[in-house]
Parts: structure tokens; sequence; C-alpha cells
């Protein structure tokens, strides 16, 4: 792939497929992560970790194993269970080397473990035989979207103070608004590809 066809992919990743606003994968994160700033980039960098090492575990596996041998109908399978190992993994690694980090986010980890996002990175990747660079790519870039897009939600929470709004809308009906608003702002993108 060329670099324009991998700025492509970066900028699907990040504004026209956002997969929180746009493919509504990875909206099961903890609710906290939508309402504090702090939580939210926490979050997002699990979510980014996650879906980094499960996409390069899955394309791997889906190369060289599944596709070879003719066994694509165990993708589902294969996919959740590397997806699970790939957050044993973070959570080791972090724990060994990052003994900070694996403390703030150690709280987080286990939820980014059933998150769809990471799952839905991974089988995106898989049914556009993304090459391994644009596979990462598009998970980093995908990952990053994510932490955007709670992070603004977040800090849209703190700033404007969702209690301020008439009585009928407090609550869940201005956190859809909200969140439906911020969709539309990304509709303008959709379809848009780097020849």
């Amino acid at each position: 792939m060329t670099s324009v066809h991998l700025a492509g992919v970066a900028v699907v990743a990040l504004l026209s497929e956002n997969f929180i606003l746009v493919n509504c994968l990875g909206i099961g994160t903890h609710t906290r992560a939508f309402e504090d700033a702090a939580q939210a980039r926490r979050t997002g960098l699990a979510l980014t970790m996650g879906m980094v090492l499960t996409t390069l575990l899955c394309w791997l596996a889906d190369n060289l194993v599944l596709i070879p041998l003719g066994w694509t109908w165990l993708r589902t399978l294969l996919f959740t269970l590397l997806s699970l190992l790939s957050l044993c993994l973070i959570q080791h690694g972090l724990r060994l080397f990052i003994p900070e980090l694996y403390r703030r986010l150690k709280d987080i980890l286990p939820g980014i473990a059933a998150n769809c996002a990471v799952l839905g990175a991974a089988f995106l990747v898989s049914q556009r035989s993304y090459t391994l660079g644009a596979a990462l790519l598009y998970a980093l870039f995908g990952g990053v979207g994510a932490t955007v897009v709670l992070m603004s939600y977040a800090g849209l929470r703190e700033d404007v103070g969702f209690d301020s709004c008439p009585r009928a809308f407090r609550g869940a009906p201005i956190s859809l608004i909200t969140a439906g608003l911020m969709a539309l702002a990304l509709v303008g993108f959709y379809g848009l590809q780097i020849a």
C-alpha cells in the first residue's frame, strides 16, 4: 500500500467510521468514562492498546492459519479468544514494566476485554483484507478516534452542565441528544476516502 492509501485508512478510522459515534461500537465502556475527562483518557488508552494488540494477533492468526487452511468459519471463536489473550498480555506487561500505569488502568482493563470495538476492529480488518501495516494503522487510529470522542463528551458534560437544561431533557435524553449531535458532525466525513 502506498502512503496515500495508509493515510486514507487512518482518516477513515479516525473520522468517517468512528467506532463510537458512527459504528456504535465501544459504547459499553465504563459510565464514568463519559463523565470524567481523566477517566475518559484512561479508558481510551486501554481501548487503543487492546484494539492494536488484538488486531495484530487476529491478523496473524487469520492470514497465517485460518485462510491458508480454509478454516475461516473459526474466525469468531478464535478472534474472541485472542482478544481475551491480548488483554491478559496487556495486564501482565503493564504490571511488570509500568506498574503505575497498571495501577491506574486495572479497573478499566477487564471491561475492555468485553468491549465490542476491540473485536470490531479485528473483524473489519479481516473483512477488508488489509495488509498488516494498514490493519495496525486502522486499529491505532480507531482507538485514537474513540479516545477523542470519549474525552470530548466528558469535557462537554463538565463544561456545559447538563443540569441547566429543561427538566424534561435532564439525564438520558440530553445525553442521547448530545451524542447524536456529535455523530452528526462526523456524518459529513462518511464516504470520505483518499484515492
